[in-house]
């Protein structure tokens, strides 16, 4: 891959205090994150389909980024890229952090001046996708070993192999499903953390977040908060 991909690109709406440029904590949160939101020209309607996504590539380098996964044929999105030529194949990848609502009255500085807000973590990639359509069933097993090994360390579990299963049944999954590989182009990560807020503000809103009774992602998000806090106070 020879284009340069932009960090910056605009075609999302992002204030500027709330934009994230540096590729290794894009890197990060996908990471974090890897199930994603993949958004393809269709007619009369964009189609979508939610997608465990492998990320390859240098992580402080986007230019060397490579995204890939695998959809049922008979998900329209996968059609529709079978249909399309590959000079059609420009789509949306969506990457979805963690979110909260904000209550005002949280606030310690500017409780008399705030309105209710949302804050949460997302990556918009604009770039193109295509099918795998070469040695598809050996770029599958490859694909699906590496899938699960990833997820099955991420909760702590033992190694699993599919080949266990008998072999026509494996042979009836794989052949009821399609790789894809996904190349970015253009980025817009966004961060919306209280960064537009005082130290004392985001520290009373992390402290909200935090207690007992909050879901996870109010309390991954005040994680987040507390680590831009740490960053803005150093």
């Amino acid at each position: 891959m020879t284009d340069s991909v932009d960090l910056s690109a605009g075609y999302s709406y992002v204030p500027e205090h709330f934009r994230q440029t540096d590729a290794q904590c894009i890197s990060e949160t996908i990471a974090r994150h890897p199930f994603a939101t993949l958004v393809v020209n269709g007619a009369p309607y964009p189609l979508c389909a939610q997608l465990p996504f492998l990320h390859f590539g240098q992580k402080h380098q986007p230019d060397s980024w490579l995204f890939e996964s695998h959809l049922a044929r008979k998900n329209p999105v996968a059609q529709n890229l079978d249909a399309q030529p590959e000079s059609n194949s420009n789509a949306l990848l969506v990457f979805h952090g963690p979110d909260a609502y904000i209550n005002p009255y949280w606030y310690v500085d500017s409780q008399e001046t705030s309105v209710p807000t949302w804050n949460y973590q997302a990556i918009h990639i604009r770039g193109r996708v295509s099918l795998v359509k070469n040695q598809p069933e050996q770029w599958l097993d490859q694909h699906l070993n590496q899938l699960i090994a990833t997820h099955q360390t991420r909760i702590y579990a033992s190694g699993f192999d599919y080949h266990h299963l008998p072999e026509k049944q494996r042979q009836s999954m794989l052949k009821a499903i399609v790789g894809l590989r996904f190349i970015p182009k253009a980025i817009d990560a966004i961060d919306k953390l209280s960064q537009n807020k005082t130290s004392a503000d985001r520290s009373a809103v992390v402290q909200a977040l935090s207690q007992p009774d909050r879901n996870f992602a109010q309390q991954a998000t005040a994680a987040l908060m507390a680590q831009i806090s740490l960053e803005k106070d150093d």
